[in-house]
């Protein structure tokens, strides 16, 4: 039952202390604090948005300013917070007897007090109680024992609540304001560069110090030789603190002001950068009007931003300066009493200069960080206006010359067009034939296509690395969707070529034979040719076919070898078994070779110019005799060149004759079907099931 009543209380404590700590943290003035960094360093990011947005040599003069103004002002700003984050760690440390004599709840503090002190009470009970016990017996000594018991008990409450007590304490005191410090160290590290702008602050500040400390601090008089600078003129040079009021008891007269460089700017190595060079194409122009805009943005948001910060600034500022005005009047009225040689009022007018010189050092260190930061915040708004107009004069300049750029496209566009429709009158007016009307027709198209191209890639582009790139991708686009086109006019140049076709060859494409009567660079004309009935006739339709079907592995183009006008034909007779081979050979022969004479003059003409014209050996044109054995008889092939002018006629002297052989001679006799068809060489023809072929030259 102890320990949960020891548990609750301690839980009901701790819940207590945790409520009344979340309001206190409610009204920290730490968490105001916080938010005045984290509003500089968010305005230290945002002026230098415009600089990452810069692509301009010249702009490298604003840009090295903002980062070192910026720089100094976020380092400067941080040490004023770590001074008013130690300046609360000791207010908090100090406002426990300020509240004792209030009408508050008491104060952490003294809950630990009476905590403790009700801990030494209960102890020192506790010892009475077990001495009586060592003396007494019986019954009272039974009384003592539940006595010490409920002691006990309420000692162990009593600790467990004191250190509930402590803990909380040692959070407040050192986990509060170590951990103010601590997010001030945190914020630090989201700008690195700014602890080597302050470090170097800090280096040029001591030296500083050490320099004037001789001279101004060995008197007594300090605050009130200061105090006028920092509270009347505040934008005055913060860095003399001992020249400005000019009440010193120094002898020195006072040193003249000296003038607040807040940036260490090489500005001749930056003028010096190489200005960038104007772009001439359209595209180029508009990219960089779309990047000025942009960077118009950023500088007006940062200037907004530096705005708004020197309105915090201000408000931080101005209870300080309250205060060191406050002090001000308070050493001007003592300075106006009158001397006394009264020891007590020497000494109260003594401690009233330690004190009033002891606020003013403690105001001055933070007043000093903020009025360099005033400064800064006034050179970097200046500086980002100047910026921003020298940008808004870029930027109007840009956009005048690319509405002029597209001005002139236009302009030349309508001229181009406007000489189009001259030239299509022209052609229309004196050129009569309707071929060459429509040959300068596409003409006209090509180069007036051309010249539009050509305005556009001028205009468009901005130098010849540009053209280059554009060039290419366009020659990219154009292979990928005229890589038909492009292949028939490679194709025009291999059909013209030394064995291609001219017009008049015959050719055979696919299943489709014609002679060709046009060839154009993408596609050639055929006249259409019916080779079914063994003689070719035209059937009265063009066949169109694209240049590039000799390209196709499955098109089967086929043309007459050049200088040559003769095809193969094959006749295959089946005669009776029991034939005279010999007498078989003989007749077939002597028929074959009777129709060969009349045209074997031309045929050999035409193997000459063969012969002469190719490095190959061309066979001769001798009709052939082969002789097979089949289970009907015996095959007879006869093979046999005829003049494709000739080729029907020579076919059906060709069948006349061997029919005639065969009735001449009682003893040959055909079998099966008969007289067979007449087939070209080229056509397959039906292999047997069994046959002995036997080769038999005429």
């Amino acid at each position: 039952m102890p320990i949960r009543r020891i548990t609750f209380v301690a839980f009901l404590l701790a819940a207590t202390l945790c409520v009344s700590f979340a309001q206190t943290q409610a009204d920290d003035p730490g968490n105001s604090l916080l938010a005045f960094l984290n509003q500089s360093i968010d305005w230290y990011h945002r002026i230098q948005i415009p600089s990452q947005l810069s692509n301009d040599p010249s702009d490298s003069i604003y840009t090295t300013y903002n980062r070192t103004a910026g720089l100094q002002a976020v380092s400067l700003i941080l040490d004023f917070g770590r001074i008013q984050a130690e300046q609360m760690q000791l207010d908090h440390l100090h406002d426990a007897p300020a509240a004792s004599n209030t009408a508050q709840p008491a104060t952490l503090s003294q809950r630990i007090a009476g905590a403790q002190g009700k801990v030494k009470q209960i102890t020192a009970g506790l010892d009475v109680l077990e001495r009586q016990a060592a003396t007494a017996s019986g019954k009272k000594l039974q009384t003592i024992n539940d006595q010490i018991a409920e002691l006990k008990s309420d000692l162990e409450l009593a600790r467990a609540r004191l250190e509930v007590l402590q803990s909380m304490n040692a959070f407040t005191t050192t986990g509060v304001s170590a951990g103010l410090l601590g997010k001030i160290d945190e914020l630090e590290r989201t700008v690195p560069e700014a602890r080597v702008a302050q470090s170097t602050e800090l280096s040029a500040r001591s030296s500083h110090s050490e320099s004037n400390n001789g001279e101004t601090l060995q008197n007594g008089n300090y605050g009130r030789a200061t105090s006028g600078t920092l509270s009347d003129a505040p934008a005055a040079n913060p860095v003399d603190v001992s020249s400005a009021n000019g009440s010193t008891s120094s002898s020195a007269p006072p040193a003249a002001p000296v003038p607040f460089s807040p940036l260490s700017v090489n500005t001749r190595a930056a003028a010096a950068a190489p200005a960038k060079q104007p772009s001439n194409g359209i595209i180029s122009l508009a990219e960089d009007l779309n990047s000025l805009h942009d960077k118009l943005d950023a500088e007006r948001d940062a200037i907004a931003a530096t705005a708004e910060l020197h309105r915090s600034l201000d408000r931080i500022r101005d209870p300080l300066r309250t205060q060191l005005r406050a002090i001000n009047q308070r050493d001007q009225s003592l300075s106006v009493q009158p001397q006394s040689d009264d020891p007590v009022v020497l000494a109260d007018r003594r401690k009233q200069i330690e004190t009033l010189t002891a606020d003013f050092k403690h105001l001055a260190a933070m007043v000093l960080p903020l009025a360099k930061v005033d400064i800064l915040l006034d050179a970097t708004s200046n500086n980002l206006a100047e910026w921003q107009s020298e940008t808004h004069r870029t930027y109007s300049t840009q956009e005048r010359g690319l509405l002029l750029r597209i001005g002139a496209l236009v302009l030349a566009i309508i001229l181009v067009g406007v000489a189009a429709d001259f030239w299509r009158r022209a052609i229309f007016r004196y050129i009569q034939e309707p071929r060459r009307r429509n040959q300068f027709l596409l003409l006209r198209r090509i180069v007036v296509t051309a010249a539009i191209i050509l305005i556009l890639i001028l205009a468009l582009s901005t130098d010849i690395g540009s053209l280059a790139t554009f060039a290419g991708f366009l020659s990219a686009g154009i292979a990928i969707a005229l890589q038909n086109v492009i292949l028939s006019v490679a194709a025009y140049f291999l059909l013209i070529g030394r064995f291609g076709i001219r017009v008049g060859d015959r050719v055979q494409i696919g299943e489709v034979t014609g002679d060709v009567f046009d060839i154009g660079l993408v596609r050639m004309l055929l006249v259409e040719l019916d080779t079914s009935a063994g003689e070719a006739r035209a059937t009265g339709r063009i066949v169109v076919f694209s240049n590039s079907v000799v390209f196709q592995p499955s098109a089967n183009f086929f043309k007459q070898l050049p200088g040559s006008n003769f095809a193969w034909r094959r006749i295959s007779l089946t005669l009776n078994a029991d034939v005279d081979y010999d007498l078989a050979k003989q007749r077939v022969s002597a028929a074959v070779t009777s129709v060969y004479e009349t045209y074997k003059s031309e045929l050999e003409k035409q193997h000459r110019v063969l012969e002469s014209s190719l490095t190959i050996h061309i066979a001769s044109t001798e009709p052939q005799t082969r002789l097979r054995l089949k289970q009907a008889g015996l095959e007879i092939v006869i093979l046999y060149p005829v003049v494709l002018t000739r080729a029907a006629q020579i076919d059906d002297l060709m069948t006349h004759a061997l029919l005639d052989a065969i009735e001449g001679e009682p003893r040959l006799r055909l079998v099966g079907g008969g007289l067979a068809n007449i087939e070209p060489v080229d056509a397959t023809p039906h292999q047997p099931t069994v046959s002995a072929p036997i080769a038999v030259s005429s």
